[in-house]
């Protein structure tokens, strides 16, 4: 029997990136012209400022933060879904404690992290004159969270490794 003890508050952060993903999805499906026009909105308040009035900057930046908003939608919920995986894993294998709890929360956390990354670049392009100043400007979001996942996911397999190579050998030596 798996105890979540240790993964239930890794699992709600995953289960919330999920939940922030498939919203996301639903707003495209109903509202995708709003979204495209709240983009749009933006790039025209700064029109002459950021793109001194040419339309083909404008609708590139906003083209490029709408593919940026489709990636905030799949990463969220490609990575929950990886960070559930993750949790349930060093669970159902009774890893330590702390390693439990660390892989659930860095994952959980990098999981929904990383789909805000990507909103809030979106988000800020069209205002800010392009994409690379909004992804700078909330660049440490994505380090941050990026930086977890991937050491969330060193960890399962690096004790997931000694467990099946190593933990096997010392705890039941091959007899002559």
């Amino acid at each position: 029997m798996i105890k979540f003890t240790h993964v239930k508050y890794g699992i709600l952060l995953a289960m919330v990136a999920i939940l922030f993903g498939g919203s996301m999805g639903l707003s495209f499906g109903c509202c995708e012209d709003d979204v495209k026009g709240f983009l749009k909105a933006q790039a025209d308040s700064v029109s002459q400022e950021k793109y001194g009035g040419v339309q083909e900057k404008m609708d590139k930046v906003t083209n490029k933060a709408w593919v940026y908003m489709k990636r905030a939608h799949l990463h969220s919920q490609t990575m929950g879904v990886i960070a559930i995986a993750f949790s349930l894993l060093v669970a159902w294998l009774n890893f330590n404690p702390k390693i439990q709890l660390g892989v659930s929360l860095l994952s959980g956390f990098g999981s929904l992290g990383y789909g805000v990354f990507w909103l809030l670049a979106a988000v800020l392009a069209p205002s800010m004159g392009g994409t690379h100043p909004a992804k700078e400007a909330v660049g440490l979001v994505a380090q941050i969270s990026g930086a977890s996942f991937f050491v969330a996911g060193v960890a399962v397999f690096a004790v997931l490794a000694y467990k099946m190579f190593v933990s096997r050998q010392i705890d039941s030596p091959e007899k002559p």
